[in-house]
């Protein structure tokens, strides 16, 4: 009915147009453009079914504030991402692109290139105060999509440097990203606050494994899912609060839609990222904000590239966006045209990881068609489920939207022929897309209406759920530190025809924690050889080198990760490492100089960086970096105590003090901060300096230093 009555609306004032005034009556007055919001809150739910949700229908998981948010606002009936895995999906939603066109194809990739313009580049560019809260591993900076945030949260209790290992499982609940968000809206600057903000949340908790809190795991103790959804939901009622409080609520454009959803037993697939369904496909989309419509439904196909150009649209800067495959929405929120009808959609994971046929998709309306060595074919609209292939009875059909996929395909392959695989962000080479796969179009030289050869993941699923299982309890047994266990279950994993890179990356994890380096050594090579942009097989073959003392070996290794990822900071950082261990400072400074211009956030390389060049009697230097360090990262309180200390060496007791202060209010535990505060009070002639000594003695009756100073003041 409001699309109507706007449509009449519409008619009217074009009925006077064509009257010239001359038809009787006033002139109706010009229509006033919406005021645009002043803010920007992107959710996004990892591993959400749209279908779980009230507003799409669900009448078993309570989803309140959820759908409070629908209907204060809209929410499209028909959304869909272009790739089942978390990565590459919040890639799309994040640049407008394609995965094929940003890059980024699987969880474990390249970065995002820096040529790949972000919807975070825009809006600090034009004065918002742009800052993030990712809640998996998978999304941290190694991904390259903090760019353009100013403050990107990412941190995680992994408790150790191999979080890689172990990329599904690696997360922060909801409720402490929700606590992080709360941390930093409360400590923002006068300018931040007086700046319009964009701010991008992501929960990750639908995600495997489905471990609601209570009362969510009694209620749903026999559907887990559904409970880490009710959880999330309550998550999202929190942060609405917290946003409320701060004023970032009511004026502020609010998006909620999710990378992709979850197969829960249908096509025989548990979880995502294998097939290209609509159980993992088809995600919800909710928006409200100032100028749009209360409890609208939009009708057509809301695609994740859409998001970014109608989030520019709607806050009135589409005039500052960049190129996109995607399209603005904001005419079809404010009742104009329907969303395009077609979208594309793929799954590359049966191809980069068992080296079986990729699946690739192409939507026009409710029509879907997936190719694969068997296409299939499937009516949305009378077959939601996608139980009836219709590929042999809709020949016509299928070869036309074939067609539309092939030229999709065809572009694919020309981008990546003409990039240069040693740099371009894409994990696939053009060598790879020829040779594996059900691409679609022919190769060169091919007979005509040759499809690249692979076998089709239809019939590798029960072999799929074996060789994942293998998979799951080797990566168990490798976390708990039971090396050989976890060796064995992965050659095992190997032996029933597991080849990928990360089989053997795994297995030389295992292998090294052993002390097997041979065997490490040789499953890390074939790691390098299956995938050469994995930046963490380099790094484990370095690391390997140098536990068996052979730091040039090391040298070799991350100098061919960096012949093949010049840009990755990580092998330069270990390089630095590396050089340091062989004495050699002035090269090991010159790595790490490399890294600050490659990692411009990184406060832990400037901190080193610092370390060594009080080393290289250069204390003007060394503070500078110890003052970049604690500006970039003021909560590790061995960058205060190192500022501190260079600050007291050059007599500055007060700013020492203060430097000192931090690094105990950080770490009240540490014997070494206490003294040196006590030390640096008294150099300033403070008496305080006998209660920071009493107190190091506390902490550590052993600490000889501090007895003796206190002896000094007749204590």
């Amino acid at each position: 009915m409001r699309r109507r009555a706007a449509g009449l609306a519409r008619m009217s004032v074009l009925a006077a147009a064509l009257c010239g005034g001359a038809c009787g009556g006033a002139a109706p007055p010009a229509a006033v453009p919406p005021a645009a919001p002043r803010h920007l809150v992107l959710v996004t739910i990892d591993t959400l079914r749209a279908d779980r949700l009230g507003v799409y229908g669900a009448t078993t998981v309570p989803t309140p504030n959820l759908d409070r948010i629908a209907r204060e606002g809209l929410h499209a009936a028909d959304a869909t991402a272009h790739v089942p895995i978390t990565r590459p999906s919040h890639a799309s939603l994040l640049t407008g692109r394609f995965p094929s066109e940003h890059g980024l194809r699987d969880n474990i990739s390249l970065p995002l290139a820096a040529s790949v313009p972000t919807l975070a580049d825009v809006l600090r560019a034009k004065g918002y105060t742009t800052a993030a809260f990712v809640s998996s591993f998978v999304l941290s900076k190694q991904s390259g999509l903090d760019r353009g945030f100013a403050h990107y949260d990412d941190t995680f209790e992994t408790g150790g440097g191999d979080a890689a290992l172990f990329l599904d499982s690696v997360q922060r609940p909801g409720d402490r990203t929700i606590a992080r968000v709360g941390q930093w809206l409360d400590a923002r600057p006068p300018t931040e606050k007086a700046a319009p903000t964009a701010l991008w949340v992501h929960l990750y908790d639908p995600h495997d494994p489905y471990e609601p809190p209570e009362p969510y795991a009694s209620r749903f103790a026999d559907r887990p899912y559904d409970g880490e959804v009710a959880w999330t939901d309550e998550l999202v009622g929190r942060l609405r609060t917290l946003l409320e409080a701060h004023g970032l609520w009511q004026d502020a454009l609010v998006v909620i839609t999710a990378d992709h959803g979850e197969a829960l037993g249908e096509h025989g697939e548990s979880g995502h990222g294998y097939f290209a369904y609509e159980t993992t496909l088809r995600v919800p989309f909710i928006a409200r904000g100032p100028g749009l419509p209360a409890g609208t439904t939009i009708p057509g196909i809301v695609r994740a590239v859409d998001v970014m150009p109608t989030v520019l649209d709607l806050l009135g800067l589409s005039a500052s966006a960049p190129a996109t495959t995607g399209t603005s929405l904001a005419p079809a929120f404010r009742g104009g045209a329907a969303p395009p009808g077609t979208t594309y959609a793929e799954s590359l994971t049966p191809l980069v990881h068992y080296q079986w046929s990729d699946l690739r998709v192409w939507r026009d309306g409710s029509w879907k068609y997936i190719l694969a060595p068997r296409p299939e074919l499937y009516d949305l609209a009378s077959d939601p489920g996608e139980t009836r292939d219709l590929a042999a009875a809709e020949p016509a059909r299928a070869r036309a939207l074939r067609a539309a996929l092939e030229k999709v395909l065809r572009a694919e392959r020309e981008r990546a022929t003409a990039a240069d695989t040693g740099t371009t962000a894409a994990a696939l080479s053009a060598e790879t897309l020829q040779k594996l796969g059900a691409l679609g179009y022919m190769s060169p030289g091919a007979a005509t209406g040759t499809v690249a050869q692979g076998a089709d993941p239809k019939d590798r699923i029960e072999e799929f759920s074996r060789l994942n299982g293998l998979m799951r309890d080797g990566l168990t047994l490798l976390r708990g530190k039971r090396f050989a266990e976890s060796a064995a279950k992965l050659s095992a994993l190997r032996a029933a025809g597991g080849d990928s890179f990360q089989v053997h990356f795994y297995l030389g994890r295992a292998l090294a924690g052993q002390g097997r380096t041979a065997g490490a050594e040789a499953s890390f090579t074939r790691t390098i050889e299956r995938m050469p942009s994995f930046a963490d097989a380099h790094l484990a073959l370095a690391d390997l080198r140098l536990a068996r003392k052979d730091a040039r070996g090391a040298l070799t290794a991350l100098a061919a990760g960096q012949k093949v990822l010049p840009a990755d900071a990580a092998l330069v950082d270990r390089e630095g490492q590396v050089w340091q261990q062989l004495g050699d400072r002035d090269r090991a400074l010159a790595a790490w100089r490399r890294v600050m211009a490659l990692a411009p956030k990184d406060a832990l390389v400037r901190w080193r960086a610092g370390e060594l060049l009080l080393d290289l009697r250069q204390p003007d230097q060394a503070l500078a970096m110890f003052r970049e360090a604690t500006t970039l990262d003021p909560s590790v309180p061995d960058f205060w105590n190192s500022l501190g200390m260079v600050l007291g060496g050059r007599g500055a007791h007060d700013e020492a003090a203060r430097a000192f202060r931090d690094a105990t209010r950080l770490d009240p535990k540490n014997a070494r901060y206490a003294y040196n505060l006590g030390l640096v009070l008294q150099r300033a002639g403070k008496p305080e300096a006998v209660e920071w000594f009493q107190r190091t003695l506390t902490l550590d009756p052993a600490f000889a230093p501090a007895r003796a100073r206190l002896a000094e003041l007749g204590r």
